[in-house]
């Protein structure tokens, strides 16, 4: 759309009634959110993109199935097994968000990791897109070991015994703080005046929920970790988004501990509330059955 354009007027009640071409300038559009990953490239989501699937080709070499590997192996490599996150293993909600099941489960995950990482850094910057996908990823876990310990027992304990793996958590964390930027002007937009900032994208909230409702849908998703992913996202994008006239070293500081602060304390509720005493007997129990055999 040109920025200029032209509108003849007639100036009525004049001798003639001659006109004159009155020229008026529209100002230029409002700086519109990105469409495709294609209009800007952060160097972070290749980075995360590289880191992804360095560890599948990793566990290529190893002699991990390319279209699908088995649990116990998804368990050695640091999947998050309820079970074991829950009797010590914690450092599995954090390991487990780069690990996938095999090329067909990593190569959606990175399409989407592409999108939302690009964005995310475009509208937050690129430090606070890295905090919004570790910090999410981690309360997605979170999420989807809470859903399996609440959802099982030593009776029928086949949630705490199902491993969970992949990207997808911290993609949706992604999702949920561009949600956020829809309410709360991320970084980006701050500087802008107010009727200069682009309105609200409905092509972002059609893809979350179309993801959301994929997730009733199709069998084998994870979908306690990506709601999880989806709320986490939504907290740690507003932490990140707050106090926008609020910059430098300690207002960068103070948004990343208050995150660190949030992870913390649902990592230590999962803990403190999970029945660790039954748990421990169960993996006593059933522990060595589900590693790979040597």
């Amino acid at each position: 759309m040109d920025h200029a354009r032209p509108r003849a007027a007639a100036q009525a009640g004049e001798p003639g009634a001659i006109s004159r071409l009155v020229e008026t300038f529209e100002p230029p559009p409002a700086p519109i959110r990105m469409d495709t990953p294609s209009e800007r490239y952060s160097r972070a989501a290749i980075v995360l993109v590289a880191l992804n699937v360095g560890i599948w080709l990793l566990q290529l070499a190893t002699g991990v199935s390319p279209w699908h590997a088995e649990s116990p192996t998804l368990i050695a490599w640091g999947g998050n097994l309820p079970l074991f996150t829950l009797t010590g293993d914690t450092w599995r909600l954090f390991t487990s968000m780069f690990l996938h099941g095999g090329v067909l489960h990593l190569g959606l995950n990175m399409l989407a990791l592409r999108m939302t990482a690009d964005r995310t850094a475009d509208e937050f910057g690129t430090v606070r897109m890295l905090v919004i996908y570790v910090a999410g990823g981690i309360l997605a876990s979170c999420a989807s070991a809470l859903w399996a310990e609440r959802h099982a027992s030593l009776e029928v304990p086949t949630a705490l015994l199902t491993v969970s793996v992949g990207a997808s958590g911290a993609v949706m964390a992604q999702f949920g703080a561009l949600l956020v930027a829809l309410v709360i002007t991320p970084p980006r937009f701050v500087p802008l005046p107010v009727d200069k900032r682009p309105g609200i994208d409905r092509g972002l909230v059609v893809i979350v929920a179309l993801n959301v409702g994929f997730g009733f849908v199709f069998p084998h998703v994870d979908q306690a970790a990506h709601i999880g992913g989806l709320l986490g996202g939504m907290a740690v994008g507003a932490l990140m988004a707050a106090f926008p006239n609020a910059t430098g070293a300690r207002a960068a500081l103070a948004r990343h501990a208050a995150t660190a602060l949030l992870v913390t304390a649902c990592v230590g509720a999962l803990l403190h509330f999970a029945p660790r005493e039954k748990l421990v007997v169960l993996r006593a129990v059933r522990g060595a059955q589900l590693m790979p055999a040597h």
